[in-house]
């Protein structure tokens, strides 16, 4: 059975987290079927592993308390995906393969041939997102959260004094607002999905 990512560790302070319409209890809150910790080092965690996933080199989040009701006043409903940058894309996807029990749903060049190198594996409601960024070592380069309605998370966002650029339409279709990086020194943005006809 694939691994389902159920556990985030975020960096940032609650307080932080809070200014962008997230509903958060004692550094925990729930998004979807994720749970998540705030203040940590960028992390994450799966219900079951079919390999170390120590040689992902991610850390893991070893446990995160369900914390709010998963109702967030932003119209958060869940985690769409995380960006994961590695050195090695063939090296990683044969770890990732190993760890989760499953193969990439896609692996190409999304953005032409000039473009990084991707993969993208369905781990439960979440997507991981792996793109092949060169020399450095890897590391989760941000999140992206999805709603419903852009405009109305947007307006929540703000009304709660967190910073958001206006939407613009996705890579992937659909619509997605970037929060400012420095707010909480990682890639942070919400997606509305695209509508399916």
């Amino acid at each position: 059975m694939t691994a389902l990512l159920d556990r985030i560790g975020l960096p940032g302070d609650e307080k932080s987290w809070a200014a962008l319409g997230f509903d958060l209890d004692a550094g925990h809150m729930r998004i979807g079927a994720v749970s998540c910790v705030v203040g940590a080092q960028p992390s994450w965690g799966f219900d079951e592993v079919h390999a170390d996933p120590s040689i992902l080199g991610i850390p893991e989040v070893t446990a995160a308390e369900s914390g709010g009701a998963g109702a967030h006043p932003n119209g958060v409903s869940f985690v769409d995906h995380l960006v994961y940058w590695v050195p090695d894309l063939d090296e990683t996807v044969a770890g990732l393969n190993a760890v989760l029990g499953a193969q990439p749903r896609r692996r190409f060049h999304p953005r032409g041939p000039s473009g990084p190198e991707m993969a993208f594996y369905r781990v439960g409601e979440v997507f991981i997102e792996v793109v092949a960024a060169g020399d450095q070592p890897p590391m989760l380069a941000g999140i992206a959260f999805g709603a419903p309605d852009l405009d109305a998370t947007v307006a929540a966002v703000r009304a709660a004094g967190g910073p958001i650029s206006d939407p613009k339409p996705a890579v992937q279709g659909g619509r997605i607002a970037s929060v400012w990086t420095g707010h909480v020194g990682w890639g942070v943005a919400i997606m509305e999905p695209k509508q399916r006809s």
